[in-house]
């Protein structure tokens, strides 16, 4: 939809854009199509929209997809939706709100999604933790949320996020888009990241509870040295002083290391090491 097709839509519903709900409507024609060429569409792919707003990616998604399942929590936006794509046997509109959205009947699937910026991260969270994770996922977020999916070691934009993320999709930026490309015009800039998941498990699924829990203490006072945060946990993973200086020997990491500091590769070491030495659970 152009720019004032949109306005002339919003006034028609009597819809004030909710900044509460992340209510940012693309009118940049140019951007849908990278948007949907980045997720590789195949003619049978089922792909998940969240917040579709006034459809300005539906309609693309409809032409190069099987099947295209929209969840829209506003609804207004899904009667205008209803009448827009009219009978479109292709389409499935779900009013509801995504973060309670059962998303594993859905699977396989796809996710191509301007994603509200209110609630991002939560959502991303949901998708990358479902027993039934996407197989690739294209979304509009903040930078700021891009920065941090694709960030390296020993940036400022690395973290918890992008461990959690990267543990189960290979992340990349693939495009900057201005305020201006939306109604209204957000307050930050935005990007689109393509995450595809990875061929193969990085990390044995007995070993991604203790992989998180290192983690999340590693990062939470993240300009503290492990030594001074991992030996203070109490989780099923009990690390002392003694058996952090060995495993990070072991890996070659010195007793300074910081958790901004460790790769991916090294965080997936340093919790096998500190799992295979850990004591027995009592039966």
């Amino acid at each position: 939809m152009t720019p004032n097709e949109t306005r002339a839509a919003l006034e028609r519903l009597t819809l004030q854009p909710s900044r509460a709900m992340g209510q940012n409507f693309l009118v940049d024609r140019n951007i849908a199509y990278l948007i949907v060429a980045a997720a590789g569409l195949h003619a049978d792919d089922t792909v998940l929209e969240i917040g579709p707003g006034l459809g300005a990616l539906t309609e693309l998604l409809l032409e190069h997809a099987a099947r295209v399942i929209a969840v829209e929590k506003d609804g207004r936006l899904c009667e205008f939706l209803r009448e827009r794509f009219g009978r479109r046997q292709k389409l499935q509109l779900v009013h509801a709100d995504a973060l309670e959205f059962d998303f594993v009947p859905v699977a396989p699937f796809k996710v191509v999604a301007n994603l509200p910026y209110a609630v991002a991260t939560p959502l991303m969270q949901r998708l990358v933790d479902s027993p039934a994770r996407p197989q690739r996922m294209v979304l509009t977020v903040q930078r700021e949320v891009a920065d941090r999916l694709t960030a390296r070691p020993r940036t400022k934009d690395y973290g918890a996020l992008t461990l959690f993320t990267q543990l189960y999709y290979e992340a990349r930026r693939e495009h900057i888009i201005t305020p201006r490309c939306f109604i209204p015009p957000p307050a930050v800039e935005s990007a689109v990241v393509s995450l595809r998941l990875a061929p193969h498990p990085l990390l044995e699924p007995a070993l991604e509870a203790p992989f998180k829990e290192l983690v999340r203490a590693g990062f939470g006072q993240r300009r503290k040295m492990l030594r001074g945060v991992l030996p203070k946990l109490a989780t099923r993973v009990q690390v002392t002083a003694d058996k952090l200086e060995a495993a990070l020997k072991r890996l070659d990491l010195p007793p300074t290391a910081r958790g901004e500091e460790l790769s991916l590769a090294q965080w997936l070491l340093l919790t096998r090491e500190l799992v295979a030495t850990a004591p027995a659970e009592p039966k």
